[in-house]
């Protein structure tokens, strides 16, 4: 029986396209060899098929056995992927700027002074520029230096 279990096993992964060539090849040598249970009747075809390197023709598989829990997982997986694709849509299209309306980077920046902060975007956005243009200064002055140093 423990051969049986194994056997199963092998056809769920199998089945969810995660078996390794050696463990397919165990899966169709147990169907050409085995006396194969009847709700496993129809898998023997398959594995037959498969054995023979999948000639021409077409094989019906209609009447094989189908996974219903596996297909209901499917497609509650489609349906939550689809939901969040619609979400991640709905907020883009609602946090999107509307037309002419614009952006302050600057938004959200403070300055300290005195040990008081200072979070008025208006009044601090010169002193947030001179900042800037000071560390754009500097940066220069060290790259200078640095290639001094280098020669």
């Amino acid at each position: 029986m423990n051969d049986l279990k194994h056997i199963e096993e092998l056809i769920e992964k199998f089945l969810g396209g995660r078996t390794t060539n050696v463990e397919e090849q165990q899966l169709y040598e147990w169907f050409a060899s085995a006396d194969v249970p009847e709700e496993w009747a129809e898998l023997k075809e398959m594995f037959a098929w498969y054995a023979a390197g999948m000639p021409e023709g077409v094989v019906d598989m209609s009447s094989a056995p189908q996974k219903p829990a596996r297909r209901r997982i499917t497609l509650s997986r489609l349906f939550v992927a689809t939901a969040s694709v619609a979400a991640i849509v709905v907020a883009v299209v609602m946090l999107w700027p509307k037309s002419g309306e614009s952006i302050n980077i600057y938004e959200g920046s403070y300055i300290v002074e005195n040990g008081v902060r200072y979070d008025n975007v208006e009044h601090i956005e010169s002193d947030i520029k001179m900042v800037l243009c000071r560390a754009d200064e500097l940066e220069a002055k060290a790259d200078e230096l640095l290639a001094w140093a280098d020669i």
